[in-house]
């Protein structure tokens, strides 16, 4: 595995820097006002095939980790998401696209989630084939021939009321198909 994220500043990450900090060795997502968009922080990097692994800690109500995706000239992401929040953690979704594509599971994700403290989160993504495991449990699994093959990665900070995300330990394996 090589490391998303140096511990210090935001190299290899690109977003508007009101909203993204490092602190503590944590990339941090904060808003101390409503937010009237979903913000994002994106690595400069694609990639195709991989395995990544960090922790999340959310303070507030929605978040994801973006992966295959893409961004237009507003900073605004489309494409595949891990989500992250109230009602939808471990659930696959495609933001601005087909919306939700694997459902969120309560009986499985309430039993495992640690609220408002940190939580592991991988995505795993080969050819048509992605997987999510939250805190070490297969939370979302998909065979999707339609969806994106390679993408950047992107952190979402959403629209709605003051929050704060923080991610560390974010380190990826790119696999070779």
């Amino acid at each position: 595995f090589t490391s998303l994220f140096n511990g210090k500043d935001l190299t290899g990450w690109i977003g508007d820097a009101n909203y993204w900090k490092v602190e503590d060795g944590a990339i941090v997502g904060r808003s101390v006002e409503r937010l009237d968009h979903n913000d994002f922080l994106w690595t400069e990097k694609e990639y195709s095939n991989f395995i990544m692994y960090c922790e999340v800690r959310l303070r507030g109500f929605n978040s994801g980790i973006q992966f295959r995706s893409v961004v237009d000239a507003n900073g605004r992401m489309a494409g595949y998401q891990a989500d992250i929040g109230n009602g939808c953690w471990g659930s696959l979704y495609e933001e601005r696209l087909r919306g939700v594509l694997v459902p969120y599971k309560p009986q499985i994700v309430d039993m495992i989630l640690r609220p408002n403290e940190w939580n592991e989160y991988q995505i795993c993504a080969m050819a048509d084939y992605s997987i999510l495991i939250l805190n070490n449990v297969v939370t979302a699994e998909i065979n999707d021939p339609e969806g994106a093959k390679k993408g950047i990665f992107g952190l979402q900070l959403h629209g709605g009321p003051p929050q704060e995300v923080s991610f560390r330990n974010l380190c990826i394996k790119e696999l070779n198909l």
